[in-house]
């Protein structure tokens, strides 16, 4: 089946973008009727601020999945690009991150073997 597949981003780049944090929030929820709702709850709240930049356009989809920018806690920016694409049944779109002056992220790339070249 040809079809344009999203890979994404290697596991040490997920893992800076995703950083979250443990919280408990207290407090109280108004309804639209006047009802008083309290909660208390324990949740992860992310760390990271993440915005669309841009898209992927497929060779059959017109958008395959969006390109993103993260803003890290300590005012770092990453943005991901496209690395590689290649093809099994289709392109195969792996994504990397560059830092704010453009350089690429080293640690973000996938290696030969995982992109097949090996």
């Amino acid at each position: 089946m040809r079809m344009d597949q999203y890979i994404g981003l290697n596991k040490w780049a997920q893992e800076r973008v995703s950083q979250s944090e443990v919280v408990r929030e207290v407090g109280v929820r108004i309804l639209s009727n006047g009802k008083v709702e309290q909660f208390d709850r324990t949740g992860p709240v992310a760390l990271v601020v993440k915005e669309v930049i841009g898209h992927i356009p497929g060779a059959w989809k017109d958008h395959v999945a969006d390109l993103h920018r993260y803003t890290m806690p300590n005012g770092s920016v990453f943005e991901e690009f496209v690395q590689a694409e290649p093809w099994s049944g289709g392109p195969c779109y792996h994504i990397a991150l560059k830092n704010k002056k453009g350089a690429v992220v080293r640690q973000s790339l996938w290696t030969d073997e995982e992109l097949g070249n090996a």
